[in-house]
């Protein structure tokens, strides 16, 4: 092995739990990664892991053209279509044969090829995470910083109100009222409110009008906004993710987080990742 390409699909969160453990696969093996979310979920118009992110101290690939014609990769599909963006007919179409999570034995290809769906580890000290990956993106670090300062997010209790398509099943009233309950553990701090969803920040400010909501929404969707096509946006997908970006590390300052759905990734990395907030936003 020679070298890593990680294809991007999904949210930010199963992209981030995604990326963590491809980093460690490629420490430890000692490859050349490279990050390819040109997928249609992140990208409509060129925007990729490169505009927001960059990794450090770790050995890189500038692009996939720096891969010899020569090279074998694991999964063989993957050798005549490296190039191809992660797609959800991929995903219908080759699942059995790209589903591989980390390969746990030595593999003879060249290149090993992740997809950000399908099984993932979980850490407990994520500080190799940490040493390795940083926002570069000027508006998502003054944004979050100015936010910091504003709303003193290191004593705040963040609250996550997931939408959209979660209220299929649930409606947004439930899982809202379940956690109404649980911010008078908090009660003593002041709380900030991070949503993609318009009408559930309605719903909780009937509970605690006095919550500052820091979330930039651009749409409601039932699909998930972060699945909207290029025409269903009102704004750029840049800005877009500028957006979510911004709203993520803004719970991840916070002292305290609670969810309306415990199992949201974007929720669960926030959480988890709070320790670093300073090393990511260095």
């Amino acid at each position: 092995m020679k070298y890593l390409v990680v294809k991007g699909w999904l949210g930010f969160g199963d992209r981030l739990q995604s990326l963590r453990m491809a980093i460690e696969f490629a420490l430890t093996n000692n490859l050349q990664i490279y990050v390819d979310w040109s997928d249609s979920i992140w990208s409509h118009s060129g925007e990729s892991f490169y505009s927001y992110f960059k990794l450090i101290d770790i050995p890189q690939l500038n692009s996939l053209d720096d891969i010899p014609e020569n090279a074998t990769y694991y999964p063989t599909f993957w050798k005549e279509n490296i190039k191809k963006p992660f797609s959800e007919e991929i995903w219908k179409e080759q699942r059995e044969k790209i589903d591989i999570g980390i390969p746990s034995n030595a593999i003879s290809a060249d290149v090993v090829v992740l997809s950000s769906i399908g099984r993932r580890r979980t850490y407990n000290d994520n500080t190799f995470l940490a040493n390795r990956l940083r926002v570069i993106h000027p508006t998502i670090l003054e944004k979050v910083k100015e936010r910091q300062q504003q709303y003193n997010l290191f004593k705040c209790l963040g609250v996550h109100i997931r939408g959209t398509d979660r209220i299929k099943g649930h409606g947004r009233e439930i899982p809202i009222q379940k956690i109404v309950v649980k911010v008078f553990m908090y009660k003593v701090l002041p709380m900030v409110v991070v949503s993609d969803d318009k009408e559930s920040i309605e719903i909780w400010k009937r509970f605690y009008p006095q919550t500052s909501v820091l979330s930039s929404i651009n749409d409601t969707s039932r699909k998930g906004n972060h699945n909207a096509s290029k025409d269903e946006l009102t704004i750029s997908k840049d800005q877009f993710n500028i957006n979510t970006l911004i709203d993520f590390f803004t719970l991840m300052s916070c002292a305290q987080l609670v969810s309306t759905y415990s199992d949201s990734r974007f929720f669960q990395e926030a959480r988890t990742l709070h320790p670093h907030i300073s090393a990511f936003l260095s």
